[in-house]
């Protein structure tokens, strides 16, 4: 199924679905399983054959099953434009990281 959509609709729902995943509302597997479906419009067959994976690796992935590597998820969420990494998980330190890539990355756009 062809989904077609603007970036512009692309980033918003983006920008949605990763704001519920940093308040624990969405998991990332279901992240990754709503960009699949919403963004791209691709089966699990066609977006594993995409990233070298075979389906049931992406069918665990989606599950949240705890046995994928980090590589793996990041294959996995690349097309996507997204990296797995490590974020705090105390609330303000995740603000406060976050106020700082902001202030960091208006700066650097006025050099």
């Amino acid at each position: 199924m062809k989904i077609t959509i603007s970036p512009f609709q692309r980033e918003a729902m983006l920008l949605e679905l990763l704001q519920q995943v940093i308040k624990d509302k969405l998991s990332q597997g279901e992240l990754l399983m709503q960009l699949r479906k919403k963004v791209l419009g691709f089966s699990q067959e066609r977006y594993a054959a995409l990233v070298g994976i075979s389906r049931r690796t992406l069918s665990d992935i989606e599950q949240d099953n705890e046995n994928t590597t980090l590589s793996t998820l990041n294959r996995a969420c690349k097309p996507l434009g997204l990296k797995l990494g490590v974020l705090p998980r105390q609330p303000h330190m995740l603000k406060t990281l976050l106020i700082q890539l902001a202030d960091h990355g208006e700066s650097n756009d006025h050099t």
